[in-house]
């Protein structure tokens, strides 16, 4: 007698069948020609990574990320790749290992043992694009213009680009770096669903950074929102309020098409930490999540304890391919 097992996916994992697997890989393979054609050097990163050192000074939080399990063969705590710009990072610093300006490109699967809001599954393939040793305004306007171009490619309409700067939202944070981890974990959560209410349950009302925390839910809208926060954040010095002046000179220098809406979202927190400049995201019609996302990282690898400049950004090519088909 034969019987029958039911069989099923995990939830939060997908598979494409034809003909929307051959669509995707034709988006894949378009996306990669237009960073090669950009300058963009082509980089296959592995699946697999040592646990000890997944993620670099990220490794808290990606690992977090991250399905790990202990290999057979070697005896040693293996995990999966949940993300492939810091693994780019890796290979900048370690394997090139060069003082010029270096661009990669990547194209792979990514793999998360839980969600976030910018990956709505648990397995996707991620495009993207990184910028390695400039720290010019230049190299933030290239990786914003190239992620919009990315979307357009694909053939997406109706784009949103959001901006915010990881550094400010961090300076503002720090006002409260003697919650535990926690609560701090929850002031995050609640900051970015711009949940005063929940903020309010969190911060006493008598804590004396209790209004900027809640005026920065507010702070987002069109560019005269910059100099709004410019007035009510002064209080926390010229650094940080050269943050916004940075973000002022992005949103007057970048050269769009008319058809792309500037959104600013000066308390955005992004998927990853990691980020500490501009940090930018992308929307398209009724999606209610972020597409394609990126930002400055400096810092995030170091090679003879040096900062290397970074920048660049991803997309989720099945999310987009989602949005395209509708």
């Amino acid at each position: 007698m034969t019987s029958k097992v039911r069989w099923s996916l995990p939830d939060g994992v997908d598979e494409l069948l034809a003909p929307r697997a051959l669509e995707v890989e034709k988006l894949r393979r378009k996306l990669i020609d237009l960073y090669v054609a950009s300058n963009y050097e082509f980089i296959i990163p592995p699946l697999l990574e040592l646990s000890e050192t997944l993620g670099g000074e990220a490794h808290d939080e990606i690992s977090s990320y991250a399905f790990s399990f202990l290999d057979d063969l070697t005896g040693k705590k293996l995990s999966i790749r949940p993300d492939i710009s810091e693994q780019a990072s890796r290979i900048d610093a370690y394997r090139i290992a060069s003082k010029d300006v270096i661009r990669l490109c990547y194209a792979g699967d990514v793999v998360k043992k839980r969600t976030s809001k910018v990956l709505r599954s648990r397995t996707t393939i991620q495009v993207g694009a990184e910028i390695f040793g400039d720290s010019s305004i230049e190299s933030d306007l290239e990786s914003i213009n190239l992620m919009i171009k990315s979307l357009q490619e694909v053939g997406l309409k109706d784009i949103t680009l959001s901006l915010g700067h990881a550094g400010f939202t961090a300076a503002v944070m720090s006002l409260f770096q003697d919650l535990n981890d926690s609560a701090f974990s929850q002031l995050e959560e609640a900051l970015t669903r711009k949940s005063k209410s929940d903020i309010s349950s969190i911060i006493p009302s008598d804590h004396k950074d209790f209004n900027l925390i809640m005026d920065l839910c507010d702070m987002y809208g069109s560019g005269d929102i910059i100099e709004e926060a410019k007035e009510i954040f002064k209080e926390l010095g010229n650094e940080v309020i050269g943050y916004l002046e940075h973000l002022t000179e992005i949103v007057n220098t970048l050269d769009l098409d008319q058809s792309i809406k500037v959104h600013i979202d000066i308390g955005e927190v992004q998927g990853f930490k990691y980020h500490n400049g501009i940090v930018f995201s992308a929307y398209s019609g009724s999606a209610g999540y972020a597409l394609a996302k990126g930002g400055r990282y400096d810092g995030l690898r170091k090679a003879d304890d040096d900062d290397r400049p970074a920048i660049g950004f991803d997309l989720d090519l099945i999310a987009v391919s989602n949005i395209k088909e509708q």
